[in-house]
């Protein structure tokens, strides 16, 4: 197994390993170990069922259940499809998963540790995948805006009916029922700073995907932090790009990360992934 850096900002490639096969301790702990040190990492060439990556998966601890159920694979419902591939005029997957920056499960009362993305097909123009990292982006802040969100606590609400800085696709047939039945799930209050348990590094732990106010502060003043959170968070310099290779297997840390899909395809160039989420702890 070998480990190659290919992002500025963060990001590696690892080679030379199966993901089909059994997997020792050491190539276990080599995993975590360049999950750790780079954030998102790309193993390569892998070429898994279904079964294969939840397997793998669960290597990196116990899965979640997927919200959006409709869209998993029965015989494994650990497994999310994300698809803008159409069979008998319906959508296969998830259309408009990662369409605005966010941290996954953030609006969960046990936020993830990572999502594990496998390329199923890759569309023949776009389709890359966005990453920043958040602990640049806390190190960069202002130093009194560091001061000033320290102890500060974000809210976090599933439902993009709730937030008024995203808006429903028009592509997903079933998004406003979707979202409207979201809105009874409970919002979640975490820390703005969050500390990671691995690493001990503090990482910023909001997003425009989630992040809809701030505990105990008024709308005006919670917007005049967030927005410019927002906009800082995702500067170029904190950016890495993923562009995917066919049979890549990208798994990035949502404790340190932000994410988005870049898009640019259209139907019928298709793009089709499977998604697990390894489940996290609370953020403190």
């Amino acid at each position: 197994m070998q480990v190659n850096k290919i992002g500025a900002a963060m990001g590696a490639e690892i080679v030379g390993i199966d993901l089909s096969k059994p997997l020792d301790v050491a190539d276990v702990q080599g995993v975590l170990d360049a999950f750790h040190a780079h954030q998102v990492i790309a193993i390569r060439d892998q070429n898994l069922t279904p079964g294969q990556l939840v397997t793998f998966s669960r290597h990196l601890g116990p899965l979640e259940d997927q919200l959006n159920a409709r869209y998993t694979i029965p015989e494994h419902p650990e497994v999310l499809v994300l698809s803008n591939d159409m069979k008998d005029g319906k959508p296969v997957g998830l259309i408009d998963g990662g369409d605005y920056w966010h941290s996954d499960s953030s609006h969960r009362d046990k936020p993830s540790l990572a999502t594990i993305l496998h390329a199923k097909q890759n569309p023949k123009v776009g389709g890359d995948t966005q990453f920043a990292n958040m602990y640049l982006a806390y190190e960069k802040l202002p130093a009194d805006l560091k001061a000033r969100i320290t102890g500060l606590k974000a809210v976090h609400a599933v439902s993009k009916l709730k937030n008024k800085r995203v808006k429903v696709s028009e592509r997903r047939p079933d998004a406003k029922d979707h979202y409207e039945m979201q809105k009874a799930i409970p919002d979640q209050v975490w820390p703005m700073v969050r500390t990671h348990p691995a690493t001990g590094k503090k990482a910023l732990y909001v997003s425009e995907r989630f992040t809809v106010g701030i505990e105990g502060l008024p709308e005006a003043e919670a917007d005049e932090i967030l927005d410019f959170l927002f906009d800082h968070q995702v500067k170029p310099e904190f950016v890495y790009t993923h562009k995917w290779k066919d049979g890549d297997l990208v798994i990035w840390d949502n404790r340190a990360v932000l994410h988005r899909g870049a898009g640019g395809y259209t139907y019928p160039d298709v793009r089709t992934m499977h998604r697990t989420v390894v489940a996290g702890d609370r953020p403190y």
